[in-house]
């Protein structure tokens, strides 16, 4: 879903790779040791296969998303926390025109 105009570098490209196997991945299990155990893994292939030297905490949390961009494209999205007030203005706006009301609380997981 990403534009490849989007893509400014390898770093950026390595952040959609990232997200992308999170989502499909580390999310499906079931515990923090086991989410680590995956995050420490996934860091010592990259730094190995793509020569990055990069700490574990410069990507766990890396989210793409197509909501926080006005022209809805798939792009490298903001930290959670400012990224909240977006979400809750999408949330409002849905819940304006929908049948059925949604009271979702978002918490870093949900996000």
């Amino acid at each position: 879903m990403c534009k490849q105009t989007e893509i400014q570098d390898k770093d950026y490209l390595v952040f959609l790779y990232i997200s992308e196997t999170y989502r499909v991945f580390r999310d499906r299990l079931i515990d923090e040791n086991d989410r680590q155990k995956f995050n420490e893994m996934s860091h010592q292939i990259m730094e190995e296969q793509l020569t990055l030297d990069w700490q574990l905490d410069d990507f766990k949390n890396t989210l793409f998303g197509d909501f926080e961009s006005p022209e809805r494209n798939y792009v490298r999205l903001s930290p959670s926390e400012e990224l909240l007030p977006r979400l809750e203005e999408l949330l409002n706006m849905y819940n304006s025109e929908a049948d059925t009301v949604m009271n979702l609380v978002f918490f870093e997981d949900c996000i």
